[in-house]
């Protein structure tokens, strides 16, 4: 009898210690995590990188739309060529919210003039032109001498950019994010 009785003590003895583990567990945890918040953020759901602050494009169209711009710093080559025929590909992925969406190329007055062909496409597929001056381009600090990819909101804000040769689905999912948001915040 005697033996049967240290058993069940001993065996009350682990169930303690588990509920002391148990109960104690969430207390650690929250102290931890009150020591360390960054162990809390969330990931970023946008593919892009956040422009903080944004920056406002001046010479776009003045509609209420949302944007895909194209900096590009030189002369429009192949590169430059293929880029806008990715982002032409992606407003047209958006479906029926296309037109919720204008597209841009911007480079500056020094660049070499474009072809009357390409100029051609340029219209065909609704991309805007935008040229801007080499003081245009200074008062723009999001405009490096590097070719990039930007989002920019109804109000003329660059608030997105991308490396030219990001993927573009990244720009499509952001895109299709913020058009999704757009409408909940009106409907």
């Amino acid at each position: 009898m005697r033996r049967k009785s240290m058993k069940t003590i001993k065996r009350n003895g682990h169930v303690l210690v588990l509920l002391a583990v148990i109960f104690s567990c969430p207390g650690i945890a929250a102290y931890e995590f009150y020591k360390h918040p960054e162990w809390l953020r969330a990931a970023a759901l946008n593919k892009g990188k956040l422009l903080n602050p944004p920056q406002r494009l001046a010479n776009l169209s003045a509609t209420s739309k949302w944007r895909l711009i194209l900096w590009n710093p030189g002369d429009c080559d192949l590169v430059c060529r293929q880029q806008v025929e990715k982002l032409a590909r992606i407003r047209l992925a958006l479906g029926r919210r296309l037109y919720q969406v204008d597209e841009f190329l911007v480079i500056t007055n020094q660049a070499h003039p474009l072809s009357k062909t390409f100029l051609k496409r340029l219209q065909d597929a609704d991309i805007h032109l935008l040229l801007l001056t080499d003081e245009q381009r200074r008062k723009q600090a999001s405009l490096t001498d590097k070719a990039n990819v930007f989002i920019a909101n109804p109000d003329d804000y660059l608030i997105l950019a991308y490396d030219a040769n990001a993927k573009a689905e990244d720009i499509f999912h952001d895109i299709g994010q913020l058009l999704n948001a757009d409408e909940r915040k009106s409907g």
